[in-house]
């Protein structure tokens, strides 16, 4: 496995980085990253800027916007932040839920509990640390590769989480929880040895080195101009941070079990003739693939099911299945 550890904080260049990784070596290559940014908000793919997002306090913080490439829903990092990727080959058949699990949570988990810090998997995509959330675990799927990647909270001003955000009350009240400043923590206020981030990074990649042996890796000039490529043709690009949904003539919500979804749909002629998908499910593919699937079939829950038989969701909708997208439409 080669180890990764760009010195840029632009959120931006470290989702180029993992594009280009993906498309360049994660078919035959096992790559971890260890990154950092400074203030971002991370929308998922999935997601509307707008509905997740106040931009106003968000410009007076000096937050950067981006949009990344996997599912699930907006997270917001700072230097006190770590964020960690890894990309594995991948092939059809492979269960990724189970590989992002045993291939990135399981080893972060583990080098925590080598320094001390006893933290757990919990729910569909949750590390906790005494029952309060320190990171999750987003995924996407390329060529013959998985990229899974997640955050921890280690020192993160969580005042300008819980200012900028706007979170789905819903969601909160599903999880039985007053605010998202309730649910979530920092390591730090865990420890009885008070540390800086800069000595948890260290500390924590010592640690996991004993569990994930891998050899330093460093991006090459050529590289990094691909890399850059890929950053401002996309990630810094504001038409894919804050994509809007063109004016549909029918919208339907709700929120499952698994993730809120929002479907914006144009009917004519009792034909779906187009529609978008947006919310924080955990997607691994991207979500316009099954759109389009969706586009030209009959407005009726049968024809609908057996159009949506056709394909297996589990990749698009994060383990939602046809009746579940179905009940949205048709409630």
């Amino acid at each position: 496995m080669i180890f990764i550890q760009p010195k840029d904080t632009d959120a931006a260049y470290h989702f180029a980085a993992e594009e280009f990784c993906m498309s360049s070596m994660g078919q035959t290559q096992d790559i971890f990253m260890l990154w950092q940014t400074d203030r971002c908000a991370m929308l998922g793919s999935n997601q509307i800027a707008q509905d997740e997002i106040d931009f106003d306090l968000a410009k007076q913080h000096n937050v950067q916007i981006v949009r990344r490439s996997s599912g699930g829903g907006t997270i917001y990092t700072d230097k006190g932040t770590l964020l960690c990727t890894r990309i594995t080959p991948f092939s059809s058949g492979d269960d990724a839920k189970e590989i992002g699990r045993t291939q990135l949570a399981e080893p972060i988990i583990m080098a925590l509990q080598k320094m001390g810090i006893h933290a757990e998997i919990k729910g569909r995509n949750d590390m906790l640390l005494e029952g309060k959330k320190i990171s999750g675990l987003a995924q996407r799927l390329g060529k013959n590769c998985l990229c899974s990647h997640c955050s921890l909270l280690f020192d993160t001003d969580l005042s300008v989480l819980e200012s900028i955000l706007t979170v789905d009350e819903s969601k909160l009240k599903n999880k039985g929880i007053a605010s998202v400043r309730s649910r979530v923590t920092n390591i730090l206020n865990h420890l009885s040895e008070k540390y800086d981030t800069q000595t948890f990074k260290a500390l924590f990649k010592e640690a996991l080195s004993e569990i994930l042996p891998f050899e330093l890796y460093s991006f090459s000039q050529e590289e990094l101009a691909s890399i850059e490529k890929i950053r401002e043709e996309k990630f810094a690009n504001p038409l894919w941070t804050y994509r809007t949904n063109h004016n549909f003539t029918h919208h339907s919500e709700k929120r499952l079990p698994l993730g809120k979804v929002e479907v914006y749909y144009e009917v004519k002629d009792s034909t779906i003739s187009s529609c978008s998908i947006r919310g924080d499910f955990l997607s691994i593919k991207p979500i316009d693939e099954l759109e389009k699937h969706l586009a030209d079939t009959a407005f009726d829950k049968e024809a609908l099911m057996t159009r949506l038989n056709e394909i297996d969701l589990l990749p698009y909708l994060g383990g939602i299945g046809a009746e579940e997208f179905l009940s949205i439409l048709f409630s």
